[in-house]
């Protein structure tokens, strides 16, 4: 099909450039109900993204067009035809500004290490199971569970020359905790993912989230708290760095979205810990690691953020081409160096841990964050009580000159790096 594909772009005439993306996933999928299986199946799936370019002028601007189509594995060389004929009509009327496709250099294949390598995924889901509910705490507390063993293969080829392929493995994992205290029952989700087989790593998330519903089924009521220090731990910890990575794109600087420049502070005048940020494509244990971009660049560790000052944009070739950079590509890993408070620290006068939310967000252009708490650990100085409910607000330009960073770190798939940030003097609207 591969090839097919190739021989049918080569022969058009109304083209000027195209693209292919192939990915073969071998997946096995596991459905549990309390700690039985309810349900396992396997799934092959096979497609092709395909993009077509045309270039053209008008009024002395040049112009890239481009559009996309899926092509699937079962389609007659006439279907295909007609597929990218029709993609290359519709690129007629994308008017983005001219850029170069990356340019090949030579036949490169790379299959990445994996634990889950050593054996069909499918054998693999005993073992797992057995981590999943290792105890009585994870046998009462787990509701339901979905497990995904995905064995991935990408391809990317392109008219220039561009005929790379990688060889992948992640993991997912979803459940539910369920855990009742005097007549309250709470529920808690989360979803993991990894690519290595870290048996330690499943089960203290596990536990952690059993922890976690124990103290929700006990958790007073919020109060509202002024100038209250604030200790963003795990996932809101993690979230709040996207406010570095979208001003730090090449696109981002092209649409004029961004105001970063290289050399100069990303913090302005701070007095806190300095953010310094690394984009790891091979960060290891990462379903996001990989050796190139989607565009067929070839990937390697690139520093973004140091010491506070911005020293790359990131970003693919077409957006880097604008503002006349050396392409650094899409990178999805990014490595945090440690801060200068132990989290030990961080407790020794009153604050107000935040663990959980409903659904924490930061605004990526505006650095606006918000979050409606679903369990936090509040200290009053003399006691240590869970709380639920009420909320935080607010916008990183407002408490980047001095937060904290843990010297303590742990990693969330693509993110490895501190495991708290202190936010300084904050207020909490109660319930």
């Amino acid at each position: 099909m591969k090839n097919l594909l190739k021989q049918i772009l080569t022969s058009m005439t109304n083209i000027d450039g195209w693209h292919i993306l192939e990915r073969k996933i071998e997946s096995s999928e596991v459905f549990y109900v309390k700690d039985a299986i309810d349900m396992n199946r396997m799934k092959n799936v096979h497609h092709f993204d395909v993009t077509v370019y045309k270039d053209f002028e008008e009024n002395n601007n040049r112009y890239k067009g481009s559009s996309r189509t899926k092509i699937a594995p079962t389609m007659s060389a006439d279907e295909i035809k007609e597929a990218l004929e029709d993609a290359a009509y519709a690129a007629t009327f994308v008017k983005n500004q001219h850029y170069p496709l990356i340019q090949g250099y030579g036949e490169q294949s790379v299959v990445m290490p994996s634990d889950l390598s050593n054996k069909h995924l499918i054998d693999w889901v005993p073992e797992i199971t057995k981590v999943i509910y290792k105890n009585e705490d994870t046998i009462k507390g787990i509701n339901s569970a979905e497990l995904f063993l995905n064995r991935n293969h990408y391809a990317i080829l392109n008219s220039e020359g561009v005929d790379i392929a990688y060889d992948n493995h992640d993991v997912e994992l979803e459940f539910i905790t369920n855990w009742k205290n005097e007549g309250e029952e709470v529920e808690s989700y989360k979803h993991i993912s990894f690519s290595d087989l870290n048996k330690e790593q499943i089960a203290t998330e596990i536990q952690t989230m059993i922890e976690i519903s124990k103290e929700k089924a006990s958790a007073e009521d919020t109060p509202s708290l002024k100038g209250i220090n604030v200790l963003l731990t795990g996932e809101p910890a993690k979230t709040m760095f996207d406010y570095y990575l979208t001003h730090a794109s090449a696109k981002s600087v092209y649409e004029q979205i961004s105001t970063f420049k290289i050399g100069e502070s990303v913090q302005g005048n701070f007095k806190g810990d300095a953010v310094t940020i690394t984009l790891e494509p091979m960060l290891k244990n990462s379903s996001h690691a990989r050796p190139f971009d989607g565009d067929g660049l070839q990937l390697k560790t690139t520093e973004l953020i140091k010491n506070g000052k911005l020293i790359n944009y990131w970003g693919g070739a077409r957006f880097a081409h604008y503002l006349d950079l050396e392409p650094v590509g899409n990178i999805d890993n990014i490595v945090v160096e440690p801060g200068s408070k132990s989290i030990e620290a961080m407790k020794s006068e009153p604050y107000l841990e935040l663990l959980e939310f409903s659904d924490f967000q930061m605004n990526g252009l505006t650095g606006d964050f918000a979050g409606e708490i679903r369990l936090g650990r509040y200290f009053d100085g003399h006691k240590v009580v869970p709380v639920t409910t009420g909320s935080i607000s607010g916008n990183i330009h407002q408490v980047q000159e001095e937060f904290y960073l843990s010297t303590e770190i742990h990693q969330i798939n693509n993110y490895k790096g501190p495991k708290t940030m202190q936010l300084l003097n904050m207020d909490i609207a109660g319930n």
